[in-house]
């Protein structure tokens, strides 16, 4: 049964490659994109083997092993989800032994280029490890109960998300846990920045982290070389022991999944009364689309877990500017949420999924529909914009810097809107459906997806180029550049805005046909 599920996730995973494009394409963006990451760490590695130095060794192996785990942990959840052909409630319905499909659904996790990218550095830290053959069999089998960590962990992890976030409740300690995360790193970046990364500091850090879970398993091969045997082994043990624990508690997480497979939590039993947004906005077809997607950004998790993180990552600059002083890191606050907010606009369409025929079959006119799909974002730009531009002068940064940095922030939210109108309309990458693990991301879709947020990043900072340039001149010491910034900014990304939802419209009128088809082919 495992090898079987082996070979469905391959036979998806070329007909996946097969039916689209633009999957192949993403395939080789993703695989020129991590390549590089890949090959430099392999160097890497075969550059400490040839140096001769045990020690030096040992703490990058133990560093990297330990990155690798947290960021299989972190990163499907707060970056590029897992793969929803594992999602566990497709096999509900299948009568297959619970503990055989736990592992099968591990083993296939391997199955893509996330899997490949890891084995190959984990070969790596084998031949940076290979000083012995002691230490070399250690590595060995540290690297499988390693990349065995980390896929239970992904797994166990954004399983047990997508059913915090399935409550409000849930979503509130979602956010409130995602500010203590920044408060957390805060400081952690403030002193890397301040003190720098040395060798002691680096081997500090890998003492700290070879007596954690992180580190278990890419700290024995180092130790067996070192002579510290009864130490490496215990390690060893302790990282057997762990793939263990996290097998069972994966087990059972699936066998939960599996006998109550679509649980729809309510929030005390309670029931909203009225039209809600529906009610409150002018009855336009704008004024419809503006309630529909207020709605969504209220109830789905997809929409309000992002907008919780995009209203709290640039606080995460007050660290730096608060406890270092940095003038940058406070006026950069204000043009990093607008950013966000703008930029994160432009695969909207593709959140609809085949929900989108109603804006097809309805005739919607392009510009109600360019609009109102921008009312949330809208609302979140007029309060977050004007709060992190006061917050910066209030906390230290320079009073003469305001109209620069709130010119240059309206600039980046009101081109940001203005290239999301005209990609939304033009191409999607595959996003979670609506009632999925909001955690999930397509086979393939990797590529395609960096490829698209990469073009539309570029496009908003070109577009704030002229607001940006002057507010770095005001910050110079040229006094008139930052007045001149508070007219230039929301004046171009006004235009930019105007232009963008002319010729999104004029987009979203001949291409809707082919934008429907297209999200029905993501399904």
């Amino acid at each position: 049964m495992v090898a079987h599920l082996v070979r469905l996730k391959l036979h998806l995973l070329r007909n996946g490659l097969r039916r689209s494009v633009a999957a192949i394409v993403g395939m080789v963006l993703g695989l020129l994109y991590g390549g590089g990451f890949v090959v430099f760490g392999l160097v890497m590695m075969g550059v400490l083997r040839a140096e001769g130095d045990v020690a030096l060794s040992r703490t990058v192996v133990v560093v990297t092993g330990s990155a690798l785990m947290a960021g299989w942990t972190l990163l499907p959840i707060v970056l590029f989800g897992v793969d929803p052909t594992l999602d566990p409630t497709r096999f509900a319905t299948f009568a297959v032994r619970e503990r055989t499909l736990a592992l099968g659904l591990v083993l296939t996790a391997l199955v893509g280029l996330p899997g490949l990218a890891t084995a190959l550095l984990l070969l790596g830290t084998v031949v940076a490890s290979s000083w012995s053959v002691a230490a070399t069999l250690a590595a060995l089998v540290g690297g499988v109960l390693g990349l065995l960590s980390c896929v239970l962990l992904s797994r166990i992890v954004t399983a047990a998300a997508a059913a915090i976030l399935a409550t409000r409740r849930g979503r509130d300690v979602a956010g409130i846990g995602g500010l203590l995360l920044l408060v957390v790193a805060g400081p952690l970046i403030g002193g890397l920045s301040d003190g720098g990364i040395d060798r002691d500091s680096l081997a500090s850090l890998a003492r700290v982290l070879a007596w954690t879970p992180l580190g278990w398993a890419w700290a024995a091969p180092g130790d067996l070389a070192l002579g510290d045997w009864g130490v490496g082994l215990a390690r060893l043990a302790l990282a057997a022991a762990l793939c263990l624990v996290l097998l069972v508690a994966w087990e059972r997480l699936l066998v939960s999944v599996l006998r109550n497979p679509r649980v729809v939590a309510t929030d005390g039993g309670k029931v909203s009364a009225g039209l809600g947004l529906f009610g409150r906005l002018p009855a336009t077809p704008m004024g419809a689309i503006a309630a529909r997607a207020g709605t969504y950004w209220i109830r789905d998790p997809r929409f309000n877990v992002p907008a919780i993180m995009t209203v709290l990552l640039p606080a995460g600059l007050l660290i730096p500017g608060v406890g270092s002083g940095s003038d940058l890191a406070l006026l950069a606050m204000p043009v990093a949420s607008a950013y966000l907010i703008g930029w994160g606009q432009h695969n909207d369409v593709g959140y609809d999924s085949t929900a989108f025929w109603m804006h097809v079959a309805s005739g919607v006119d392009g510009v109600s529909d360019r609009l109102g799909r921008l009312f949330p974002s809208g609302l979140m730009a007029l309060v977050c914009v004007p709060v992190y531009s006061l917050l910066g002068p209030l906390l230290g940064s320079p009073w003469r810097m305001l109209p620069a940095t709130f010119g240059t922030a309206c600039a980046f939210a009101l081109n940001g809107f203005a290239v999301a109108c005209v990609t939304s309309a033009v191409k999607q990458y595959a996003v979670p459906a609506p009632g999925e693990n909001p955690f999930t991301s397509r086979p393939g879709s990797a590529g395609v997806t960096l490829g698209v947020q990469a073009v539309c990043g570029a496009a908003v900072m070109t577009l704030s180029l002229p607001a940006l340039g002057l507010a770095v001149a005001a910050y110079l010491g040229v006094g008139w550049a930052s007045w001149v910034a508070l007219v230039v900014g929301p004046l171009f990304g006004a235009v930019a805005l105007v232009v963008g939802t002319r010729l999104g419209a004029d987009l979203f009128r001949r291409r809707q046909a082919i934008l429907l088809q297209d999200l029905v082919a993501m399904r």
